[in-house]
């Protein structure tokens, strides 16, 4: 008998961000910190408007390409259920030893919409995870099931809201800046909407897909 030579079936796929974009004078002020980083102390990424655009995350996976119309249709349903909210910021924390994290208070309401995408939105994915998740280090046990299971992290009650500044080029500077950057203004903005977005290196979004207002 033969052997068995079964080729490995690749999936054409695509990695999406559902997330939330705050208003030009907060992503502005977002950026500059990331400016102001890449100058004084050398990071991965700049921030913009155009690309590489300062954002809330919802849910981010990576899904099957024949399934993105179904995704539209879940984040714009999620849009028509959700009316405005406000999204509080306030300090500067670096996560994963080089990722700069700018939090959000974490409420009920950011706290629902999330753990509802994901219960919508994480089966459509059929397992896939994305490759960016391989170059994180310090990954703890429940990252690590994060991964297996929905294909991304800091999901349900780890959930973690935070517009990402930048990622440093190296995890000893992470003290330096916060020290200069740690107590950065607390800001505030309405959420008007979701996006869906395409992912990036590094967490970032790189294009818009589709916009989606609240109700």
């Amino acid at each position: 008998m033969g052997k068995n030579n079964k080729k490995k079936i690749e999936v054409r796929a695509t990695t999406l961000n559902i997330a939330i974009i705050p208003p030009d004078e907060i992503s502005t002020q977002a950026i500059a910190m990331s400016k102001k980083i890449q100058s004084e102390i050398g990071s991965r990424f700049t921030l913009g408007l155009d690309t590489l655009i300062p954002h809330v995350t919802v849910y981010q996976a990576q899904y099957p390409d024949k399934n993105i119309d179904r995704l539209r249709n879940i984040v714009r349903e999620l849009s028509l259920e959700q009316g405005s909210f406000e999204v509080r910021l306030d300090t500067i924390t670096v996560s994963y030893g080089t990722f700069l994290f700018w939090n959000c208070e974490k409420n009920s309401i950011l706290q629902n919409l999330h753990q509802r995408t994901v219960e919508l939105a994480n089966p459509l994915r059929e397992g896939l995870i994305p490759s960016q998740l391989a170059d994180i280090t310090n990954l703890s046990p429940g990252d690590e099931y994060d991964i297996n299971n929905f294909g991304a992290l800091l999901i349900g009650p780890r959930y973690q809201p935070h517009v990402t500044i930048t990622r440093l080029k190296k995890e000893e500077d992470a003290e330096k800046v916060i020290e200069n950057f740690g107590k950065f203004k607390k800001s505030s903005f309405s959420a008007k909407g979701l996006i869906l977005g395409y992912l990036g290196k590094d967490g970032t979004v790189i294009g818009i897909l589709n916009r989606y207002n609240f109700k």
